[in-house]
């Protein structure tokens, strides 16, 4: 049997972090971190669209939700002990440059996930971490002297702390985390309700389809009945399935939670400003003038939106007409229509994209199992948790990545206390 002082299970963000924090400030400690995969850190190279947006600078309470779709108090310890501009001056000290960018996005100075990843993966090596790959954790047992964990090849491993990092169900096919519910459950640390998060919305419409490909800077609102649940503002694609892109993801988590915490979901609705920056009075002027001008329907809506998307909409209105048509065909009914559809074009929400293409997981262990302070179990003396495997997801813009360094570093500690006090 190995053994180890502390055990973290689970190489990606929050976990690779918390190994080189421990250490920094306990370099005597005997420290393993466990990773599933064969290579740590997977899904830091797919986000940011391969740049790795690392943190937000205004990562606070708001821009968190538990599963219940609240803001949790519990994240601000983490987040003001190891503030976004603490944890940069740590990456900086191990050679990672940062720039920010647009509404507090920051990104590595190099533009490349890879070096994120890298920085980390080297300061592993150099402070002599252990470092198990393929390491599928099947059992955790609470001994009388820290934790005992069996591995899908038989090994045993004991520490006298353990942490877990272990991540979300999100993105499968770069997460340490499937069945961790499951194997947590002995324990007694119970699970809320799960859903994807930061993904795309499916609409029931054949209308994205035939818009596939087309990008706008726009503005979403998810409505359900008459109650406006969240809305947000900027790139907006459609695609086959329905719409993608940073504002949709951001609007996911009430549609995910709507499908998949209820066996009869209500129904939803997305609306789309396709032209925000007008307002439906200035619109319906600026459609007027346009009606006499020499042009045919199909080209009535150039220079103002994309062409074949002001053709779509041009369909949409009641009666039939065609493209060839001058646009003075258009009568006062038809502009008012053709304005309400831009500034509010309706398609019918039928579900999410799923775990496959979803960022971040919603929910995870019970907040209520563990102290915001320290981030150790109430009633597992020597255990801490830390990441997405808890019930906090953040908005679309760097913010989990800053739950994940700022917990990561807080449970390290805590634990690295928790060990020297023994």
């Amino acid at each position: 049997m190995q053994k180890y002082d502390l055990i973290i299970v689970g190489a990606g963000a929050a976990g690779m972090l918390a190994a080189i924090q421990a250490n920094a400030e306990a370099p005597q400690l005997r420290i393993a971190l466990l990773e599933r995969l064969p290579r740590p850190g997977k899904k830091l190279l797919a986000t940011g669209n391969g740049r790795c947006n690392i943190a937000n600078a205004a990562a606070s309470r708001e821009h968190y939700y538990n599963a219940a779709g609240q803001n949790p108090a519990f994240v601000q310890p983490a987040l003001q002990k190891y503030t976004q501009q603490d944890n940069l001056a740590f990456f900086r000290s191990m050679g990672l440059l940062t720039k920010q960018e647009a509404e507090g996005k920051m990104y590595p100075l190099g533009d490349q996930a890879v070096a994120v990843l890298d920085t980390l993966r080297l300061q592993l090596a150099a402070r002599q971490l252990a470092l198990i790959c393929e390491a599928e954790v099947r059992q955790i047992e609470q001994t009388g002297g820290g934790w005992q964990l069996r591995l899908a090849d038989g090994r045993l491993l004991h520490a006298r702390a353990l942490l877990l990092a272990m991540g979300g169900l999100a993105s499968p096919q770069l997460s340490h985390s499937q069945g961790f519910a499951d194997l947590l459950a002995p324990l007694g640390l119970k699970t809320t309700r799960l859903y994807p998060a930061l993904t795309q919305l499916k609409c029931n419409s054949p209308l994205p389809k035939a818009l596939q490909g087309i990008k706008f800077n726009g503005q979403a609102a998810l409505w359900q009945a008459d109650e406006l649940l969240a809305e947000a503002e900027g790139e907006i694609l459609f695609a086959a399935y329905g719409l993608s892109g940073p504002p949709i993801l951001q609007l996911s988590r009430w549609a995910a939670r709507n499908f998949y915490a209820n066996s009869q979901p209500a129904a939803q609705e997305i609306q789309l400003d396709l032209l925000p920056q007008m307002s439906r009075a200035e619109l319906l002027a600026e459609l007027s003038a346009r009606r006499a001008l020499p042009l045919l329907l199909e080209d009535f809506l150039t220079g103002l939106l994309n062409k074949r998307l002001g053709q779509q909409l041009l369909k949409l209105l009641p009666g039939e007409r065609k493209l060839s048509a001058p646009s003075g065909s258009l009568t006062e009914a038809d502009l008012a229509a053709l304005a309400a559809l831009i500034k509010a074009l309706p398609l019918a929400v039928c579900g999410v994209t799923g775990w496959e293409r979803a960022q971040v997981m919603a929910g995870g262990l019970e907040l209520k199992g563990f102290e915001s302070q320290t981030l150790a179990a109430r009633r597992l003396p020597g255990l801490f948790a830390a990441g997405e495997l808890l019930d906090v997801c953040g908005d679309c813009g760097g913010y989990n990545l800053s739950w994940a360094w700022s917990s990561g570093r807080l449970a390290a500690h805590s634990a690295v206390q928790y060990l020297l006090s023994d």
